[in-house]
């Protein structure tokens, strides 16, 4: 272990910017060694709560004893075998994933990432939809880093700058924001005027039966931690439920983002599962396999069944180890019934953030996908320094930057995330 911090944190990030990248982009300018449940370790021992979770990945917490063991043990028996054959373990997760998937889906596709999934849901919505060159994605999303899902993603102009001409064929709808009505309504005499917004651009300029596929983030990610009306703002209408219907009206495939609010991240397996609304195509990633690269995409068997073999593909994707990784992690999310946890305590921590900070954010979230609204970005970065200068490292999201991101692991102990969250509320109220 490094014990001079001062000394050798400049001498690691010195090489850090002489080695790596300057387009990856990091929050905090501390080195991590190492982690353990809900903390992470500085170079120097620094102990730090990390309610960031590497961005929504940790479920369980860093380095959890059995996804470890898991790995391990797999180690020993096969790292790696690509398409060459098939393999236990990705069978095994595939049969797992098949009975919490919404409910039909039942036949998945591994990769490595999330952006990797969204582009395989977009080859596939053109195989279920051939001829049908258009794809609608909503603004302030976020879909991925690869040029396809760049292309249907809107939450930064900073990720699509000097990388056109990207995918064409792609058209943005504005986001139903509760908190920042695009057609300037009351939550509460809101009937859902925003569908006018897809449904105009239907007659206007976009026939629907020239739209393969609609992608949505039930919940916003990157833009904000914004639900999509139906949630617990506005519960009269929901938006996901009449997008369904209009979806089905017109044969277009409805993928559901659930890259960031997949995994139990909500309360549920899956994000879109509030709703009561199954898509035809669900992208997972993230927290699958706590921390272990993997993505994947799943549908219905019917469809998938249109891609005939060779038709996509990947070398590394549902490897042997990650598969270990995520069957466990899985296994313990069940097990230990961490899903009406963070159902529960979620929306127990959702109506304490609201009661203390009532006047100064925007509460929304499900679970433990909790979005905090400030007043401006200078404020939640002033917000967030203080927070780490306590040693919590939380996230900024939001199109503006103004908000924060509670990202908790799912098990963390109720009693230390209110204490971190009481020491948050105190800086957001000295900070404004």
């Amino acid at each position: 272990m490094i014990t001079n911090q001062t000394t050798n944190l400049k001498e690691l990030l010195a090489k850090d910017e002489k080695f790596l990248s300057n387009a990856l982009y990091r929050v905090f300018h501390i080195v991590a060694e190492r982690g353990e449940g809900p903390y992470l370790y500085s170079t120097d021992g620094t102990k730090y709560l990390d309610l960031t979770c590497g961005i929504g990945v940790t479920q369980l917490g860093h380095c959890h004893p059995e996804v470890v063991k898991a790995a391990q043990e797999q180690l020993t028996k096969l790292v790696h075998i690509s398409c060459v054959t098939h393999h236990t373990e990705n069978i095994k997760l595939a049969e797992r994933l098949s009975k919490i998937l919404p409910g039909d889906l039942d036949n998945i596709f591994f990769c490595n990432s999330g952006a990797e999934a969204v582009d395989g849901a977009i080859k596939l919505s053109r195989y279920i939809n051939p001829g049908r060159p258009n794809i609608v994605s909503f603004r302030g999303s976020f879909h991925g880093r690869t040029l396809g899902s760049t292309s249907l993603s809107s939450s930064k102009a900073l990720h699509r700058k000097n990388y056109d001409p990207l995918l064409t064929g792609i058209n943005f709808v504005d986001f139903p924001n509760c908190w920042h009505c695009p057609v300037f309504k009351d939550p509460s005499s809101c009937k859902l005027e925003c569908l006018d917004l897809l449904t105009r651009m239907f007659k206007l300029n976009l026939p629907p039966e020239s739209i393969s596929a609609i992608i949505i983030e039930p919940i916003v990610g990157e833009g904000g931690y914004v639900p999509a009306p139906g949630h617990n703002l506005n519960s009269r209408f929901n938006y996901l439920k009449e997008l369904r219907k209009i979806c089905d009206e017109y044969n277009i495939v409805l993928i559901a983002d659930e890259v960031q609010s997949g995994i139990g991240r909500t309360g549920k397996w899956f994000g879109i599962e509030n709703y009561g609304v199954i898509p035809d195509v669900i992208t997972i990633a993230k927290g699958i396999a706590n921390g272990l690269p993997m993505g994947a995409f799943a549908a219905r068997k019917k469809h998938m069944s249109l891609m005939p073999p060779g038709t996509h593909g990947s070398t590394f994707g549902g490897n042997p180890v990650i598969c270990a990784a995520a069957n466990k992690t899985l296994e313990v999310i069940e097990r230990e019934n961490l899903l009406d946890y963070v159902a529960k305590t979620g929306t127990e921590l959702m109506k304490h953030l609201d009661t203390e900070l009532k006047s100064r954010a925007k509460i929304r979230g499900f679970g433990f996908m909790i979005g905090l609204e400030l007043e401006s970005k200078e404020t939640a970065e002033k917000v967030i320094n203080e927070c780490f200068k306590e040693k919590i490292l939380i996230l900024p999201a939001g199109t503006e930057q103004n908000a924060i991101r509670l990202i908790p692991p799912l098990n963390i102990d109720k009693k230390l995330l209110f204490d971190a969250t009481d020491k948050i509320i105190g800086i957001i109220k000295k900070s404004q």
